[in-house]
């Protein structure tokens, strides 16, 4: 009788070696040309197709990833590019290009309900109708505006509106990229029920702790020193939310103050200077960054930023020469979920047929290796498919080299089999077992 996590993988590419590799009970257990198959396990053949450690996004928001799959998607765009289906049902709307009120929407949607998101993130506005079902907890600035602030899991709570989620579809889509760890940037996350690893930056995790540095209002440095240093007593670095110059200092001012540990990091470094990047790697902070967010809003960044700071956006090969560590990964919603784009985006750093800071491109397998890292080690040495190693596992139907590739001419990535602790999460259509 076959049982669900035995498997040998037959004439796989590993490290540019032809071999086989058997799971059992969730580990690598053999690897090497010609084993013989058993009774008890379900053959899966390579063709030669890379086997490679499981993806992993480093920076990635699970229920609004999954609400965004039920939702219209702007990208980047105003009002007048929702699409909507003309019902009278709840409308959820991400990825809008500029801050919106409640009298903007109510233009757009007089009677049906709406929220539409900025496409940072921070932002969530309210129609009329939206407004006039929520529960009682909204300031009166909220109720005039529409605007909440940096309130996703209280706008939440005030609307009731659990169910926007689709996890399970999100899940699928995630094994069908290789990915297989996911750490969870949203700070107040609580858990998803999904078969990948995942890593939370909420308060009850081991990994570090997620914090926002507030580019909406002044930060407050004492504040954040305190914050800094209660992660710190509690044996958890810090990931802190970083997307504007004078955030950057604030941080990097805070992290000086309590000293830093190995674990802390910056999500975004969406503005950094050199003067900034040396004191990241004094500090020995990893940057997580997003270059998918250059390729969807690269336009609209230059438009918005300073003159002076538009080199300094999103920067990559320019951390890595100044001894930063860097990690990429998707920040989906808001940037791209697939990690084959994510590298594409890395190594091209192209918008609208314009090359948004050349000098921060990297090669393809830079920034892939980074999808190998371990989730508590982003930007450290990546994975390695090896015996005793953990059989979280993806299977390509071509050579890595191919795959980048097709990532690099926009064209999908083959992934054959996707496995999470030894058990298959994902097989493409038309593969065969034997």
């Amino acid at each position: 009788m076959r049982s669900a996590d035995a498997w040998l993988i037959q004439d796989a590419t590993v490290d540019g070696a032809r071999v086989d590799c058997r799971i059992r009970e969730g580990r690598v257990v053999e690897l090497r040309p010609g084993l013989p198959g058993l009774e008890s396990e379900s053959a899966v053949s390579a063709g030669g197709g890379e086997l490679l450690p499981g993806l992993a996004d480093h920076h990635i928001h699970l229920r609004a990833a999954a609400a965004a799959r039920r939702s219209i998607d702007l990208g980047g765009a105003g009002l007048a590019a929702a699409d909507d289906d003309g019902g009278t049902d709840w409308l959820r709307v991400i990825g809008a290009g500029v801050e919106l009120t409640r009298a903007d929407l109510d233009v757009r949607w007089p009677h049906r309900p709406v929220r539409v998101q900025h496409r940072s993130g921070a932002l969530w506005t309210l129609n009329s109708a939206a407004l006039a079902t929520l529960r009682p907890g909204a300031s009166d600035d909220e109720l005039r505006t529409g605007q909440f602030w940096r309130s996703t899991a209280r706008l939440r709570s005030l609307l009731d509106r659990a169910h926007d989620a689709d996890l399970p579809g999100l899940a699928a889509h995630l094994a069908a990229l290789g990915i297989t760890h996911v750490t969870d940037a949203t700070p107040d996350f609580t858990g998803a029920p999904m078969p990948q690893h995942v890593l939370s930056l909420g308060p009850d995790s081991v990994g570090p702790r997620k914090i926002v540095i507030p580019d909406h209002e002044a930060p407050d440095l004492g504040r954040l020193v305190n914050d800094v240093r209660a992660a710190h007593d509690a044996g958890r670095g810090v990931a802190l939310h970083v997307v504007s110059a004078v955030a950057m200092a604030v941080a990097i001012g805070a992290l000086r103050e309590t000293g830093s540990i190995e674990s802390d990091r910056i999500e975004h470094a969406a503005v950094c200077s050199d003067d900034a990047a040396r004191a990241l790697a004094e500090l020995g902070v990893t940057v997580v960054t997003q270059p998918s967010l250059v390729v969807r809003h690269g336009a609209a960044y230059l438009a918005e930023s300073l003159e002076d700071e538009r080199p300094l956006l999103w920067r990559y090969a320019g951390l890595q020469r100044l001894g930063v560590r860097v990690a990429v990964s998707s920040d989906a919603p808001y940037g791209d979920v697939d990690p084959w784009r994510t590298v594409a985006a890395a190594a091209t750093r192209l918008c609208a047929g314009q090359v948004i800071g050349p000098d921060e491109r990297v090669a393809p397998a830079t920034a892939f290796s980074s999808l190998l890292t371990a989730p508590l080690d982003p930007g450290g040495p990546p994975r390695r498919v090896r015996t005793g190693s953990p059989a979280d596992l993806c299977l390509l139907a071509t050579s890595l080299d191919d795959a980048l590739a097709s990532a690099l001419a926009g064209e999908p990535v083959a992934v054959r089999s996707t496995f999470v602790d030894g058990q298959r999460v994902y097989a493409s259509t038309g593969q065969t077992d034997s």
